[in-house]
């Protein structure tokens, strides 16, 4: 339709079409970029928060740890008298730490000779005031539990997973417990002290994260120790709800988390329903890590108003300049729509019409100068060239037909029998000229037998596409009807030999293979012998058997070989001008450099050993013109242990 506007419209047409390209162009560019910093900022802001949250909760780790490793440390140096100096010794620890919730000292069982079984002094906040108990007077049996044993049998502190605490209102808890020792380094107990986390939700709620921003905090194995969504706290890890939701994308996020790894990375997140950024960092004093959600539509809602904006501007610039480029445009092709208008007598046949006198030095005044000498010219070559491209026309109509015809008897999908996994196969054919004499072709009358053809007509153009024509029906008809390639080939020869009165003839290697067994047999009427690719050993030739050119003589028979393939072995069938093929010393392939080449290419599958000898060819042949078609044909068998796909199944090699 663009071409049949006027070249006035079209001119103004291209300007303007160009002129919106460039100006999307701008914005896109302004918006990538505006969009680019901006993701730079927000990374840089997102790993700034990560890092403050990060000091604040070690900050009060290496308080709480300072603390507890210190009270301990007062056991190593003398046990006390009585249990009341531990109460006057906890109420000042909990008092002088407002982290703290509450703090304890559990004794090995009688190792300062007390008199009860368990002594456990704990101080605890209730009410703006400290509590005193005794665990061991209540038989709590402190002594088994995780944070007494595991601090005792490795001797060195430990941080508890997060818990909620039934007796201190379900509040969420964690506690730091550090070995006691005395002066001979002997085992005295565990100091502990409880810390509230509830402090951590409003922390990482007073982050500036925007309306659908959050943060959240996993434990070492993965646990919800703060999130948005309160019925994932402690009930639920990233693990499980990756598993809920089928979602891989978050189960490697928490891989990574609780592997103390960092990143900045892209994220879809489930619980905000939206598309953004998330920043993930360990908290090495506790083992958590920390994570934190930007959601994008609010931080690229600016850029996007401002894109918005540009494109209006845009758009109104864009609209006054349509009729500045009209204008333009009919400016400049005024001249030429009067040279169009007198030269319509010449489209019409009239050489002898006169044309408009154009002024000026210009390019169209030019155009009306080189029409006037062109009138003379073309009555005086009009018959020469009306002749030239009648003969033309009619041998690129031949051309033309034949490759039609040739082309479209050969197979080119690949792979052809979708679904057997028992064979490979692949060919190509390249001919020298518009219309070539090679073919291949290959079929399947049943499922248990593959046969492969290839040949080489005589002669080249049409005469040589028409006699492939009729050879590859005669051998598609016999192949239904023989089970011998021998007969098959005999009977093509019979009939392509009878009032051949052109004296055409074809080579022809004609074989099948028996799919169950392996066993390959062949005939050869006159064509290169193909080369085999054992699984095992070096490529050599297939064994040569007597036949005659096809098509050249009635009543010849052609001699058969056998050839038990086994898995692996591949058949490589060619024409000559693959082994015929010249540089531009007229030095040709030759068949042991084709030989040396199929045996690099051979642990290649059947496409890559097709397309790396052509692209052997080409290098050798260093840019010398193409002297005859070239065809390869490979097949590799894989054996009937291979599975094959069910019937109508698409094949998915």
């Amino acid at each position: 339709m663009f071409r049949n506007w006027s070249i006035a419209w079209r001119l103004g047409g291209s300007m303007l079409l160009a002129s919106l390209v460039i100006l999307g162009a701008v914005i896109g560019y302004g918006y990538g970029i505006a969009r680019q910093i901006l993701e730079q900022e927000l990374e840089a802001k997102a790993w700034q928060l990560s890092r403050a949250v990060t000091a604040r909760i070690e900050s009060v780790e290496v308080a709480v740890r300072k603390t507890v490793d210190g009270m301990g440390g007062r056991m190593t140096i003398a046990a006390p008298e009585q249990q009341e100096t531990l109460y006057l010794l906890l109420e000042r620890l909990v008092r002088a730490n407002e982290e703290i919730y509450g703090a304890s000292i559990a004794l090995e069982p009688k190792a300062f000779g007390y008199s009860e079984t368990y002594a456990s002094p704990y101080v605890y906040r209730s009410w703006n005031q400290l509590v005193r108990d005794d665990r061991g007077r209540r038989a709590d049996r402190y002594f088994v539990q995780d944070w007494y044993t595991i601090p005792h049998l490795t001797r060195r502190p430990r941080w508890s997973e997060p818990y909620r605490s039934a007796s201190r209102g379900n509040a969420l808890m964690v506690s730091y417990s550090t070995p006691i020792f005395d002066a001979q380094d002997r085992f005295r107990g565990v100091a502990t002290c409880d810390i509230s986390l509830e402090w951590l939700a409003d922390l990482l709620q007073s982050l500036p994260l925007g309306k659908g921003g959050y943060a959240f905090l996993l434990s070492r194995n993965g646990t919800y120790i703060t999130h948005p969504d309160r019925q994932l706290i402690l009930k639920e890890n990233i693990f499980s709800q990756a598993e809920e939701q089928l979602n891989p994308k978050l189960r490697e996020l928490g891989r990574q988390m609780v592997q103390g790894r960092e990143g900045f990375i892209p994220y879809g997140d489930v619980f905000a329903g939206q598309h953004g950024w998330l920043l993930y960092r360990s908290i090495p004093a506790t083992g958590w890590s920390i994570g934190i959600f930007f959601p994008e539509a609010e931080l690229m809602a600016k850029v996007s108003e401002l894109s918005r904006r540009e494109g209006f501007v845009g758009f109104f610039g864009f609209l006054l300049l349509i009729p500045v480029m009209m204008y333009i445009s009919r400016s400049i092709t005024e001249p030429l729509r009067k040279l169009a208008d007198s030269t319509k007598s010449l489209a019409g046949g009239d050489l002898d019409a006169p044309l408009p006198i154009i002024k000026g030095q210009d390019e169209v005044a030019n155009l009306a100068g080189s029409f006037a000498s062109m009138r003379g010219e073309l009555k005086k070559h009009i018959d020469m060239l009306q002749a030239a491209a009648t003969a033309k026309e009619r041998i690129a109509s031949e051309l033309r037909i034949a490759q039609s015809i040739q082309m479209e008897l050969v197979p080119k999908t690949f792979p052809p029998f979708p679904g057997r996994r028992d064979f490979e196969l692949y060919a190509m054919m390249n001919p020298a000229r518009e219309v070539g004499g090679d073919f291949y072709d290959f079929m399947m009358p049943d499922p248990e037998h593959l046969w492969i053809v290839i040949g080489d007509v005589s002669g080249k153009g049409i005469p040589a596409a028409l006699f492939m024509a009729v050879t590859r029906t005669f051998l598609r008809a016999f192949v239904q009807e023989e089970a011998s390639p021998g007969r098959v080939l005999a009977r093509v020869n019979d009939e392509l030999a009878c009032n051949n009165e052109s004296n055409m003839f074809v080579t022809l290697f004609c074989g099948v293979v028996h799919l169950p067994t392996g066993v390959f047999r062949w005939a050869n009427g006159g064509h290169n012998p193909p080369f085999f690719l054992p699984a095992v050993g070096k490529t050599e030739f297939l064994p040569r058997t007597k036949g005659a050119l096809v098509g050249a003589i009635e009543e010849l028979t052609f001699v058969e070989a056998e050839l038990k393939l086994q898995p692996g072995d591949t058949l490589f069938l060619y024409t000559d001008g693959v082994t015929e093929a010249m540089n531009p010393t007229q030095e040709l392939f030759g068949n042991d450099r084709t030989r040396d080449c199929l045996q690099e290419l051979r642990q290649q599958n059947c496409v890559g050993i097709v397309n790396g000898m052509a692209a052997q060819l080409a290098d050798f042949a260093e840019g010398a013109e193409q002297s005859d078609d070239i065809t390869m044909l490979v097949l590799r068998f894989f054996g009937p242990d291979r599975t094959n796909d069910p019937p109508g199944r698409p094949d998915k090699a």
